[in-house]
């Protein structure tokens, strides 16, 4: 749970979001039941953030493969929240969420994921 419901999402999303690439939250389409359609459909929602360079660094100081990034996407503005079963286009690649995680604030996600 955030610590700041909403506030620091509106702040942090109108300070940060110009400086920010754009990139594109593939949401995987649902059956009633909530299972992912297959072949997977993906619906496109735009979304601001970037990759996590300083943990790209200590990855490499530590010889952990370079196969998974960290992506931090704000949420101000973005129509869907992330989920396992969703992708990401982002620096420069299309990555399949392995793992979501909020900041204290509630202003961005913080996604792991490998290479789709």
């Amino acid at each position: 749970m955030p610590l700041f419901d909403g506030h620091f999402r509106t702040v942090f999303g109108a300070a940060f979001a110009p400086l920010l690439p754009d990139g594109t939250l593939h949401v995987a389409a649902k059956d009633a039941d909530g299972q992912v359609i297959l072949p997977p459909v993906f619906t496109a929602v735009p979304v601001k953030g970037h990759r996590d360079e300083s943990s790209d660094r200590q990855r490499a100081d530590w010889n952990i493969p370079d196969r998974a990034a960290r992506l931090i996407v704000l949420q101000a503005g973005v129509a869907a929240a992330p989920t396992l079963d969703d992708e990401i286009t982002l620096a420069g690649g299309r990555w399949r969420i392995s793992a979501v995680e909020q900041d204290p604030v509630g202003a961005a996600w913080i996604l792991t994921g490998s290479p789709a």
